[in-house]
Order: C-alpha cells, then structure tokens, then sequence
C-alpha cells in the first residue's frame, strides 16, 4: 500500500495556507486507523470471554499483541511524521524544493508498506490466539454491523485543496504573470479536468475505505483479502495524487522561462510572508523580547526583530527539523514504555501472577529516562540554534520560559 499523501499535500502547501490549518482534525497516516481496529477487535473477544471460555494465557497472548503492535506502529508513525512536520517547515519559510516532496513520497511508501504487514500480521496472530472450536463459536457470535455513514471525504478535501493551491497561477497570479489568452484557457481547462478526477476517484476512495474498513471486523474473512483491499485503495489513493502531479506538471510547461522563474518568486514571497505573521501570545516585553512567549521557535520567530539573514534562516530550520525528529522518536518510546508498566498494573490480579516491584521499578526508569532525554534533546536544540547567531544577536534573545514548540 502506498499512500501519496506528502506528495498531495506539498503541492496544494506551496500556495494554500488553507490546507496547513486542517491540520489537526485529520490523521494523514494509516497507523491510527490500524491501532484502532487491532484494539476493537482485541476488545470484542475480551467481551466474548465468558462464552469463548478464553484462558488468561490466551487474554495475556492478546493484550501482548496489542501492546507489540502499539509500540511498533508509534515508531513507524514518529518517523512518517517527522518527514512531514521537516517538509512542512521547510514550506512555511521558503526552503522547500519541488523534488523534495516526491522524494519524501518515495520513502512514506516504504514505511506505510512496513506498516500494512505489521496490521495483517497482528490480525492473523490475534486469530491464531483462538482454538479452532473457539473461532467457530466467534463466527457464530460476531455480527458486525454495515456502517451507513457520511464519508469524511478525506481524500477529497486534500485533493480539492491542493488543486486550490495549484490554481493560484490561474486564480491569484494571473496579473503577475501576464497570461495570454491561450495559456488562460488551457489552464482554466486543465484544472477543471483535475478537478473533476479528483471528486471521482475521491469518491471511489472513500467507498473503498469503509468496505476495507468492515472487512478488518468481520472474523469469517481472510487477512491476506483485507490486505489486497487496502493495496487496492493505496492503489487508488496514488491515481488521485497522479492527477495532482501531472496537472501540476502541465501547467508548469505551459509557462514561459520567465513566468516559471516569476512563478518561484511570487510563491516564495508568499510564503515567505506566511511565516513573518505574528505569532498569538507574543507581545512586546524588555528588550524587544514577547513578554508571554508561549514557546521556543528556534528563533525564526524572531527573524525581522534581531536581523536573522537567509543562510540563519536555513541553519535554523535544520535544527529545528533534526531536534523534532529525535524527539517524536523519544515521545513513542516515552508512550510505549508507559504502555509496558499499565500492563504491568492491571496483571496486578485475576488469575495472573503479579508484577514484581523490580519489574515496576525498571519500567518507571524506562519511562523517566525516555523523559530525561526528549529533555536533554531539547536543551541541546536551544543551544545548537544559540550557537548559529552572531553575538550581537545572542545578547538581544533570552531563554524561553517553556521549551515546548511555539504555536504558528
């Protein structure tokens, strides 16, 4: 299964602040979704305990299993987020190059793949778990009901917003770049075309989803035929992106030399502009500094204000993009570790044994040590950015009063 989804949303990005701001309503990743099924489908045989006459072996097999494919998935996720949040902050300050996108879509397919064989290979286990009398007897039992509901059209709105972001050289940059008639029409025709395939295939997408989604719950059907289904709709999800890449690409051969070169200009003002807006929670204070700054920004907040130059700039968002990998890697392992020691704790009764307090104690070190260096990372971060300003600029910025990020 490969999802195009860093490759759709840069496209649209480069133009549409709109898009950035939908953010976080919407799971851009499959590994949510997948968590939530392996726990759904966990939790109905929990349900079904008393009648499948399940053993605490086999309750203590499942919950490992949930817990596996938790800690896996959050490190999978860490690292597929980290791409984005690296090409999304390159975007805001107009760094970000046309072949970065499609590179990083390359390497998201590889990943989201991974995570497709960990789904099905956690959803054949957790059967596995099952005797063959017991599996029967949750055939007769489960029902999974047909879910009628509104698609969220996902795909759709990412589509339609790109295609937003794409249009601007017909919608917003016309005038700049003094388009002829001939190029007016042409790519007032392309983007309709575009337009038209997006709310298609969007459609098809989403109807796939859901059918793949009940096949995941229904226990009479083959793993290996919910993984073709959900190949089948990355397969889909790729001919929507397609049609964002070649619009995209056309348009781009219709301009002249000079409206292509004016094209990057405008684009990157844009952004550019974008990211000098000021920030909520940021008001004067001493020495020019926000008197309430609500977070660390690596001080590309503070460009205009202490004189940051291009090549800061540039520096700074490297640091930025490294300190926030490292520490989305730390924050799963923080999650997974906390995972560890709550199953520790509710295996404290029923017919297991419990936990020994050496076992509490070594997973609450885990845990705390996993803290101690997403702590450790982000001090290292404030004092590599420090580093790459001038002193005179060093003297005009203080330490934030958080080290949490600061909000755009």
């Amino acid at each position: 299964m490969k999802h195009w989804i860093f490759a759709v949303l840069l496209i649209g990005m480069t133009c549409h602040e709109g898009l950035a701001q939908t953010q976080p309503e919407m799971e851009f990743t499959p590994g949510p979704r997948m968590i939530r099924a392996v726990e759904q489908i966990a939790g109905s045989y929990a349900h079904l305990g008393h009648s499948l006459e399940l053993t605490s072996q086999q309750k203590q097999a499942m919950a490992d299993l949930v817990q596996r494919v938790k800690t896996d998935m959050w490190l999978k996720e860490a690292v597929l987020v980290g791409m984005f949040q690296e090409l999304e902050e390159k975007r805001r300050r107009g760094l970000l190059q046309e072949h970065e996108y499609r590179t990083a879509n390359a390497l998201t397919g590889g990943i989201e793949t991974d995570e497709l064989n960990l789904f099905i290979d956690t959803l054949t286990a957790l059967r596995a778990v099952l005797t063959a009398e017991q599996a029967t007897k949750v055939r007769e039992l489960m029902h999974p009901p047909m879910v009628f509901r509104v698609s969220q059209g996902f795909n759709t709105k990412i589509g339609l917003l790109s295609l937003d972001g794409v249009g601007q050289v017909y919608n917003g940059f016309r005038r700049e770049l003094v388009l002829d008639d001939l190029q007016v029409r042409d790519i007032g025709s392309w983007l309709e075309e575009a337009r038209r395939e997006v709310l298609r295939v969007g459609t098809e997408i989403d109807l796939s989803r859901v059918e793949a989604d009940e096949l995941v719950m229904r226990p009479d059907v083959d793993p290996e035929v919910i993984r073709a289904k959900m190949q089948k709709t990355g397969e889909t999800e790729g001919v929507l992106f397609n049609t964002l890449f070649q619009v995209t690409d056309r348009i781009q051969a219709r301009l002249t030399e000079q409206q292509r070169t004016k094209l990057a200009e405008l684009k990157q003002h844009h952004m550019r502009t974008a990211s000098d807006k000021p920030r909520s929670g940021h008001s004067g204070g001493p020495h020019g500094t926000p008197a309430h700054q609500t977070g660390f920004d690596y001080f590309l907040d503070h460009g205009g204000r202490i004189g940051i130059n291009e090549e800061q700039t540039a520096a700074l968002v490297q640091v930025k993009n490294d300190t926030r990998k490292t520490l989305l890697i730390e924050q799963a392992k923080v999650k997974a570790s906390e995972l560890k020691l709550l199953s520790l704790l509710r295996s404290s009764g029923g017919e297991t044994t419990q936990p020994s307090e050496e076992k509490l104690a070594a997973a609450v070190q885990e845990m705390e040590q996993g803290r101690t260096r997403m702590t450790r990372a982000k001090v290292l971060g404030y004092l590599d950015a420090r580093r790459l300003l001038t002193l005179e600029q060093q003297l005009r910025v203080h330490p934030p009063d958080t080290f949490e990020e600061g909000k755009p």
